[in-house]
């Protein structure tokens, strides 16, 4: 392979040093290359170690790592460690491995500074383009570098958080800066159907596969052709579906429901978790093949807690879609403190909720403390008194002030996927009582509204102002509630 590089690149004018394992690389290493092109598998020791010795000598030589699709893994931890890129064996498009090796010899001629310059503008320009707002913390910074390292290669993408966390904009903007950009774009929570309706949304069925099917319908997979699918909560995907959607990954091809012949699809999988898939593995909750099928390559996002510096440019995000370009409140110290000091279980998801409920109070200039939920200001309240009762930290003050747990907030998504599901049901020709379903609907609200405060009530012993904070509102709105529903 060093004779191929030779012959390649000094034909077209680069001077070449080949190193045939890694004692004849560190030899070579005592004089400064702009790039360094390193195998992962040598025959005297790690790619990974020798890359690390390459970094640290020479901080400013970039770095393409080669690999098998056995090792992608590995070459990702490369870029994790400071390798420009990977190039994946063979090397079977000499015009793209030409390109890259010319950015990277580019960015090096450039020490970084016109490079960096040149790729913040793109980012910028793709985030204003899909409405995503990363922040500036340097591991968020990270993950985006290594996230446009693979929207390049054709290979499937997991991407791990906690709930709320943007996991669904990461998909989005990975699709954005790949060579799928201008191909559709689809995304499906897993979690959100039962099997079988799941079954028929992901690869379509055939006319009369099952009572109710008059047509043919198409599936994700196939609306999603040459572009990007995105699989959210894959882990609550049955075991049966997971045999499927291995068979997706490993052969390309779909069987519609009901359907015998093989459908061919390029779809590019990204699937998304926020369970622990290994966790999943062990109790036979989830396809082992499929696991090691799905974590060649593992995106991390990081809790809003971990990213303090991002939540008040996030949050003067999300306020400025409510308001006039010139009428934006700004966030007061107070409320910068509290925003910073907020564990956010929500994450990203949560921080929108809670700027929306703030939009819809503030009619100033200034954001001002009182604008927040109560359980913002309430973890500053309680490190406040914990500092000023010796000995008591803020898990004491908070398990003295706040005896019961909060009842569970979760069930939009599960509401949400119960009307979809019946939507696609309805046959709208046939004829459908629109305001009647408008009368249920209001029915079935205002009854889950008054078991929801009743609970609350309940829970926190009849004390409205202890129930009022855990349903993010006032005592006096709750016993207004409370008379109207009752």
């Amino acid at each position: 392979m060093g004779n191929f590089f030779r012959f390649f690149l000094e034909g077209k004018g680069y001077e070449v040093e080949v190193a045939e394992n890694g004692r004849q690389a560190r030899k070579a290493l005592q004089n400064y290359y702009h790039l360094v092109m390193l195998d992962l598998k040598l025959p005297d020791t790690d790619g990974l170690t020798l890359l690390r010795e390459v970094k640290g000598r020479h901080p400013r030589s970039e770095v393409l790592i080669m690999t098998g699709y056995s090792t992608v893994k590995s070459a990702v931890e490369a870029i994790q460690v400071g390798a420009y890129d990977y190039l994946e064996k063979p090397f079977d498009d000499l015009d793209a491995l030409e390109a890259i090796i010319d950015r990277a010899l580019n960015r090096a001629l450039a020490r970084g500074e016109t490079f960096e310059d040149d790729t913040l503008a793109q980012r910028k320009k793709v985030m204003e383009k899909i409405g995503f707002v990363a922040g500036r913390s340097e591991k968020m910074q990270r993950l985006l570098t290594i996230a446009e390292k693979l929207a390049t290669k054709n290979i499937t993408i997991l991407i791990r958080g906690e709930t709320g966390t943007g996991k669904e904009v990461l998909a989005r903007y990975i699709h954005a800066v790949s060579n799928r950009a201008d191909q559709p774009f689809l995304a499906i929570n897993c979690g959100a159907f039962t099997e079988n309706l799941l079954e028929s949304e992901l690869f379509g069925h055939e006319k009369g596969a099952f009572t109710g099917a008059t047509s043919m319908h198409r599936g994700i997979f196939e609306l999603a052709h040459r572009g990007t699918l995105f699989l959210d909560e894959i882990g609550e995907a049955s075991l049966a579906i997971q045999v499927k959607l291995l068979r997706v990954l490993e052969t390309g091809e779909i069987f519609r429901v009901g359907g015998e012949k093989p459908i061919r699809v390029d779809t590019r999988v990204i699937a998304a978790t926020n369970a622990p898939l290994e966790k999943l593995v062990a109790e036979k909750r989830f396809r082992e093949d499929l696991f090691y099928r799905l974590d060649v390559v593992t995106l991390t996002l990081p809790p809003l807690r971990e990213r303090k510096e991002d939540i008040c440019l996030l949050a003067e995000h999300f306020l400025s879609s409510y308001f006039e370009p010139d009428q934006v409140p700004r966030l007061s110290s107070e409320v910068v403190e509290a925003l910073e000091r907020y564990n956010w279980p929500g994450n990203i998801r949560e921080l929108a909720n809670v700027m929306a409920q703030v939009a819809a109070i503030c009619d100033g200039k200034t954001i001002l403390p009182e604008h927040l939920p109560a359980k913002i200001t309430k973890k500053q309240r309680e490190e406040e008194q914990a500092a000023a009762a010796p000995g008591a930290d803020a898990d004491e003050v908070r398990a003295q002030d706040d005896p019961t747990p909060a009842p569970d907030q979760r069930w939009k998504e599960e509401a949400a996927a119960v009307l979809a599901a019946f939507i696609r049901e309805v046959d709208v020709k046939g004829g459908f009582d629109l305001p009647a379903f408008i009368d249920d609907l209001k029915r079935v609200t205002s009854d889950a509204v008054r078991q929801l405060i009743r609970k609350a009530l309940e829970e926190s012993g009849w004390r409205y102002p202890q129930a009022a904070e855990w349903l993010q509102t006032t005592p006096r709105v709750l016993r207004y509630l409370y008379k109207e529903k009752n």
